[in-house]
């Protein structure tokens, strides 16, 4: 019986290499979070490696394997800030028209830039490098996913437009408005987010009727 518990006991230990890799997401977070501060006071320019290694309390060399470089560590940031963001996508209430939810959508969006500096350099500030820009532009498309997927809930899109693409292309049309006004006045302003949705749903009455037919509609006349 002895035998046995102790074999027991032994299995159950968790392997040195989970508990590596525990403390490496762990300390991947720490250094995420200490750039996020950072950007809360300082230009993205202004922040090198080393320092958000200070900050999180992290060798540097810690910092430099999980991050080779600093652009590595924004784009992470970007994607997980827009994962956050654009969950909130997915709980827009149900409304009459699908424009509503273009306006409510971009409300949302207007509101989480203003609320998160980081979030407001890393995807739409003057100072931030093209790649890092690039990566924000990719993400995007998680936004454009969200929204898509919001509309589909509710409304039933006809044939072409009935595409993620669609709605990415949109959201960049938006992000120019948002990007002039962040660069002029670091903040998304209520003239910016205006303009914002005029263009943005001018281009989706493009490839949209003003009237879509509910999700269930069809089924439910039928």
């Amino acid at each position: 019986m002895e035998t046995g518990q102790m074999n027991i006991n032994v299995k159950s230990r968790p392997p040195a290499r989970k508990a590596t890799q525990a403390r490496g997401r762990v300390r991947r977070a720490e250094l995420l979070e200490a750039a996020r501060a950072m950007l809360d006071t300082q230009n993205i320019d202004q922040i090198g490696m080393i320092a958000v290694a200070e900050v999180a309390g992290i060798p540097a060399s810690s910092a430099y394997h999980f991050f080779p470089e600093i652009g590595d560590l924004w784009k992470e940031l970007v994607r997980t800030l827009a994962i956050v963001q654009a969950a909130e996508d997915l709980m827009l209430p149900e409304v009459d028209e699908w424009e509503t939810l273009i306006e409510l959508s971009l409300a949302h969006h207007q509101k989480a830039f203003n609320s998160n500096r980081a979030a407001r350099q890393l995807m739409l500030g003057p100072h931030t490098p093209p790649e890092i820009k690039h990566a924000g532009c990719k993400e995007d498309f998680r936004f454009g996913t969200a929204l898509w997927t919001a509309v589909r809930r509710q409304f039933i899109l006809p044939g072409l437009a009935d595409s993620r693409e669609l709605f990415f292309k949109a959201l960049l049309i938006s992000d120019v408005f948002f990007s002039l006004s962040v660069a002029d006045h670091d903040r998304v302003t209520d003239e910016a987010l205006a303009e914002a949705k005029l263009a943005m749903i001018s281009y989706l009455r493009a490839y949209l009727p003003t009237r879509l037919a509910r999700a269930g509609e069809t089924d439910a006349a039928a």
